[in-house]
C-alpha cells in the first residue's frame, strides 16, 4: 500500500528554539515507516523572515524525488506561482498570531478576492490554518477552491465544530496530523474517507505513530488506502 504524508515541515524554525526538520530526518522517518512521498512546506517563521525560502524548498525538492513541495503563501497574498513545480499551498494565520489568533482584517483586504480568483484558476489545494469563523467566512468567498484543514481543526477550534460546519462542503478536506484515533474515526464515519488525508506534522509528530493511528482504525483496507494516499494523489494530480 502506497503511503503519502500530506503534512510535514521542512527546514529551520526561527521561533521554536532552533528546531530544524532536515531532509535527512524526513527521509529517515519515511524509510522507517514505509512512506513513499512527503508533502513539505517551510516553517511560518522562516517563510515570513525570508521570501526566498519557497525557492530554496523548490530547489531541494528538485533533488529529492520523495518530496512534494508546497508554496508558503506570504502575507501579501501572492498566490501559488504557475508552472514553478509546486503542488499546493500552505496558508498559516495570515497577519495574525501564529497558532493562536486570526486577523479578520485580511477578510476585508481587496487583494483577497484576487488571491481567491487566481487560486481557483490554478486549482491546487491549500492547507489552510485559521480559526473556525475565519475559515467559514473564507470558504463562503470561494466557489471551488480546495482547502485542507490541518489537524482536523484542532488548532483553530473544536474539531467537531469544524466537522459540523463543513460536513456538506465537498471542497473542504481534513488532515489527520496529531488528531486522536477517535476523532479521525468520527470524521470518517460522518463524511466518509474521501475527504480525509494522512499527515504527520513533523517535527511535532512522527510518521510511524501517525500512520499507525490510521492502520489501527476499524475500517476496510480500501478506506485506509484512500486516507493514506489516494485522496492526496487525486487532489494534487499525481
Amino acid at each position: 500500500m502506497e503511503i503519502i504524508d500530506s503534512h510535514t515541515h521542512w527546514g529551520h524554525s526561527l521561533s521554536l528554539l532552533g528546531v530544524n526538520a532536515t531532509t535527512r530526518e524526513l527521509l529517515e522517518q519515511a524509510n522507517q515507516s514505509g512512506v513513499t512521498k512527503i508533502v513539505v512546506f517551510p516553517f511560518p517563521s522562516a517563510a515570513i523572515a525570508d521570501r526566498g525560502i519557497n525557492e530554496v524548498l523548490l530547489g531541494e525538492a528538485s533533488c529529492i524525488e520523495q518530496f512534494i513541495p508546497y508554496y508558503y503563501i506570504p502575507e501579501d497574498l501572492r498566490p501559488i506561482p504557475k508552472g514553478k513545480g509546486f503542488f499546493g499551498g500552505k496558508w498559516h494565520w495570515v497577519r495574525g498570531i501564529q497558532d493562536c489568533s486570526s486577523c479578520y482584517d485580511v477578510l476585508e483586504d481587496p487583494s483577497l478576492k484576487i488571491f481567491i480568483e487566481e487560486s481557483e484558476e490554478i486549482d491546487l489545494p491549500i492547507v489552510f490554518e485559521e480559526e473556525l469563523i475565519f475559515t467559514k467566512t473564507f470558504m463562503e468567498m470561494t466557489r471551488n477552491l480546495k482547502v485542507i484543514v490541518p489537524h482536523m481543526g484542532m488548532l483553530g477550534g473544536n474539531p467537531l465544530e469544524f466537522l459540523d460546519t463543513f460536513r456538506d462542503v465537498q471542497n473542504v478536506y481534513f488532515d489527520t496530523s496529531l488528531a486522536s484515533s477517535h476523532t479521525i474515526k468520527r470524521f470518517i464515519d460522518t463524511i466518509g474517507p474521501k475527504r480525509i488525508l494522512f499527515g504527520s506534522d513533523i517535527p511535532f509528530g512522527t510518521m510511524k505513530w501517525e500512520k499507525e493511528k490510521i492502520l489501527s482504525l476499524p475500517i476496510g483496507d480500501d478506506k485506509k488506502e484512500l486516507v493514506l494516499s489516494e485522496n492526496i494523489r487525486r487532489l494534487i494530480g499525481i
